[in-house]
């Protein structure tokens, strides 16, 4: 089946509309065009036990122009007797042969199958944790045993065993494990369903409550750290972060999730007002006091100044990526300037240089789509969809500081237990490319029917502006993952608004030999739609979705 349904190149006759001169030429010089495309779907990857199912996956994820898949590493799922309270006895944690026998199974497939197809890969390593390396939550909430009060040093040696097996010298099976040389720390730290608790009572208080999680998350970062220096990790990419975009604005609570821009903050010991927490606000925050503060802040904590990056999912699921929000301290891809500022300030506040020299910390965005409805009652539409991870795609490509942009969800997730279509979908993740044809005997997800977002993640387009200038330029934006790496001719075409119009040839963009990006003008003469098309090797052309253009009423 091909990638995308090839549409018939028809010979156009002249339209009265494009019968004038028309050019392609490029567009201003982007600051950074280097934007990896990165994509996840655990349940496709890690999950799938069907034979040969992850290879197939694998298959069509190169197919598609994926560079990295970002995999989730869960504690607890290679961890031994997981579910019991009591660590197991003589359990050396930092030994990966001391682990269950198959454990690593899953891990060293994904990792073969990926160096295999020249596909990079993100190891996550999360939660949930083995119950023996957590502490104990409060009475009715068994909900968040999994995550609650992970223990710091328990959390390390897993990471160090992590970094022996996938350190590229470890044997499995008869042959070597490549080496895995990108990683980062947990999951949506900000979020009670990964870490917990968000936040505990504030002993000096019987009503408030003072911030929890971002404590845990230092500890948890310093240890991990310092496990993958230990074993020869010290120079791959390394990540912190991974923050949710929104939280319950001020409200703190045991599992209420925290704003991101507050328990970054938080993580860095620094209240509202960038200052240091002194006194009693330090010490119940785990924070140092005293006139070294600043430096002895920095040199408990080095993964906080000399991780490569900070990571954070910036979705804005339902709402248009330029969408503004009532909290200051929620980030979608439409404030990330908010979580560069904020990441410039700190380190200023230490008195640290950003890494590599780098003016801006580099921001990895590495989990992102939008719910779409169907089968979301609350999603946007299906083309909205699409469109809508276009344009998020072009503001993450115009930042100066994103390294890196990753789809969320091959397939939608298979529906819950429910009455209503809301009940069933509207707390899952229907992100997908393409849609869930659900398996009830087997309470699994197949792939479904591709959504538009399927094309549009091939071969992509924005427009900056909906109308073209005075000077009847129009800007072009546009991905072509679809075409194999290199500069490569992608085809502009043009059709009157005029009902019955077909397509024409209207000039071509170079892609930037890395990543498959094209941007440019083109000339127009009425309004009208403009899409992109590639042919490729096979012989078949391949088409972006059209999009409308108007043109720049006259004074």
């Amino acid at each position: 089946m091909p990638l995308l349904r090839p549409l018939r190149t028809l010979a156009l006759t002249c339209l009265a509309l494009l019968c004038v001169s028309l050019a392609v030429t490029a567009g201003p010089a982007s600051a950074k065009k280097d934007l990896e495309s990165m994509f996840q779907d655990d349940n496709s990857l890690i999950f799938n036990d069907a034979p040969g199912a992850t290879a197939k996956v694998m298959d069509e994820l190169k197919t598609l122009g994926v560079d990295r898949i970002r995999v989730s590493v869960f504690w607890a799922t290679v961890a031994p007797d997981s579910k019991n309270t009591v660590r197991p006895a003589d359990f050396d944690a930092t030994n990966p042969d001391a682990y269950p026998p198959g454990a690593w199974a899953r891990y060293d497939q994904i990792v073969r199958l990926a160096r295999e197809r020249n596909i990079a890969v993100n190891f996550n390593v999360t939660s949930p944790a083995p119950f023996w390396a957590t502490g104990t939550p409060a009475a009715g909430r068994e909900d968040l045993k999994e995550t609650f009060d992970p223990r710091p040093k328990e959390f390390g040696q897993f990471v160090v065993a992590l970094g022996k097996r996938y350190s590229g010298a470890w044997t499995a099976d008869g042959s070597l494990i490549p080496r895995v040389r990108y990683w980062s720390i947990w999951n949506e730290p900000n979020q009670a369903a990964w870490l917990s608790p968000q936040s505990a009572r504030d002993p000096r208080s019987k009503k408030a409550f003072v911030e929890t999680a971002p404590v845990l998350y230092r500890n948890l970062v310093d240890a991990a750290w310092s496990a993958l220096q230990l074993t020869d990790h010290g120079k791959d990419t390394i990540l912190i972060g991974e923050t949710a975009p929104k939280g319950r604005k001020n409200e703190l609570d045991t599992s209420l999730p925290m704003d991101p821009l507050r328990f970054i903050r938080n993580v860095y010991c620094l209240d509202k007002n960038l200052q240091l927490y002194k006194g009693s606000s330090a010490i119940i925050r785990s924070c140092p006091v005293g006139p070294k503060a600043l430096t002895d802040f920095v040199t408990q904590h080095p993964a906080l100044f000399q991780a490569t990056g900070f990571a954070h999912h910036p979705y804005a699921l339902t709402s248009k990526p330029t969408a503004k929000f009532t909290s200051k301290d929620w980030v979608t891809i439409g404030n990330l300037p908010d979580l560069t500022k904020l990441l410039r300030k700190i380190y200023q506040r230490y008195r640290q240089l950003i890494p590599d020299k780098q003016k801006n910390v580099p921001l990895y965005l590495t989990e992102f789509g939008y719910q779409s409805r169907p089968p979301d009652p609350t999603g946007v539409s299906l083309k909205q969809q699409a469109a809508f991870n276009n344009e998020s795609e072009y503001l993450a490509w115009k930042d100066p500081n994103a390294r890196t942009l990753s789809q969320f969800l091959l397939v939608d997730d298979k529906p819950i237990e429910g009455k209503s279509d809301l009940e069933r979908f509207g707390k899952t993740f229907q992100t997908g490319l393409l849609s869930c044809t659900y398996i009830k005997a087997s309470d699994t997800c197949e792939t479904g029917k591709r959504k538009p977002a399927y094309g549009a993640y091939a071969l992509g387009i924005h427009l900056p502006s909906a109308r073209a200038t005075s000077t009847r330029n129009l800007k072009v934006w546009g991905v072509a993952r679809i075409a194999p790496r290199g500069k490569v001719k992608i085809t502009v075409e043009l059709r009157s608004a005029k009902k019955g119009s077909r397509f024409k040839k209207a000039g071509s963009l170079t892609t930037d030999a890395k990543r498959g990006y094209v941007f440019g003008n083109v000339k127009v003469a009425r309004a009208g739609d403009v899409r992109l098309a590639y042919k490729a090797a096979n012989g078949l052309t391949y088409h972006s979705r059209p999009v409308a253009f108007a043109l720049k009423k006259k004074k």
